[in-house]
């Protein structure tokens, strides 16, 4: 089944080919958990995840709707008629400051539906891009096999070499490739928001080439990434979420050491 959360540079076309490399019954631990694309797909066809998140906002939207459904529901739908735009951008501002989880939780899902690109604390307000109907969405979600733990610590490949549980997989969808060539790293970490991650890609370089993990980063695909993690299996996915074997007409990037 496809997540109810869309986030516009994390719709992965890689399930198939992410399902063919992982078989059923597997134990996969992912990252940068957000809105679930690869993670539900997966938990829903017979894989165990356990979906790991730095961002306490993420966390606590999973784990509300694992926990009472329903109540995130009727949050949702107490909220959902946003038609002033200026109410829209103060909700993105202002919404960890809400004192009840589930509040925040129905708040969560209405900004990432009514934000052009899906993110809950940044993105144009869209007002007719809500439908109710998508709270029924809600409702199938595969919790039997889905887990989503909360790391705190800006450093999430720190995680990735403290896992104690069972783990057969690792898988990160990342999206687009960037080195951070030009940035401080301490000022992007302080300064992202509270829904979005640093990502450093060298640090994801060193775990994939040094740990005995079976690892696997999901990319847009670019000549860049392919030079940077040279020496690893390239997967190549079209735009149809076909597995083909040449970089050519290649959209994303399944990038392994299995």
């Amino acid at each position: 089944m496809q997540t109810p959360i869309k986030i516009a540079d994390k719709d992965f076309k890689s399930v198939s080919a992410i399902k063919s490399l992982i078989p059923a019954g597997s134990m996969v631990h992912t990252f940068l958990m957000y809105n679930g694309g690869i993670e539900v797909p997966l938990a829903s066809d017979g894989r165990h995840v356990i979906a790991h998140t730095n961002k306490y906002a993420i966390y606590e939207f999973w784990t509300c709707l694992s926990l009472n459904t329903e109540q995130v529901k009727r949050t949702a739908t107490h909220f959902d008629n946003i038609q002033d735009k200026n109410i829209f951008y103060l909700l993105q501002e202002t919404l960890p400051n809400y004192a009840d989880p589930y509040l925040r939780s129905g708040i969560f899902f209405l900004l990432n539906k009514y934000s052009q690109s899906g993110y809950v604390s940044s993105g144009e307000f869209m007002p007719d891009s809500y439908n109710p109907r998508a709270l029924l969405q809600l409702d199938k979600l595969p919790f039997q096999n889905l887990m989503v733990v909360y790391n705190k610590g800006d450093d999430f490949v720190k995680s990735m070499e403290n896992i104690t549980r069972r783990c057969d997989y690792v898988v990160v969808p990342v999206g687009d490739f960037s080195l951070n060539y030009l940035k401080n790293k301490e000022q992007e970490m302080t300064n992202l928001p509270y829904d979005r991650a640093f990502v450093d890609a060298h640090r994801m370089k060193e775990y994939i080439e040094n740990t005995d993990r079976k690892v696997m980063y999901v990319f847009r695909f670019s000549e860049s990434v392919l030079k940077f993690f040279k020496g690893q299996k390239f997967y190549f996915v079209d735009r149809w979420g076909r597995q083909i074997q040449s970089k050519e007409n290649a959209a994303e990037v399944l990038i392994a050491n299995f």
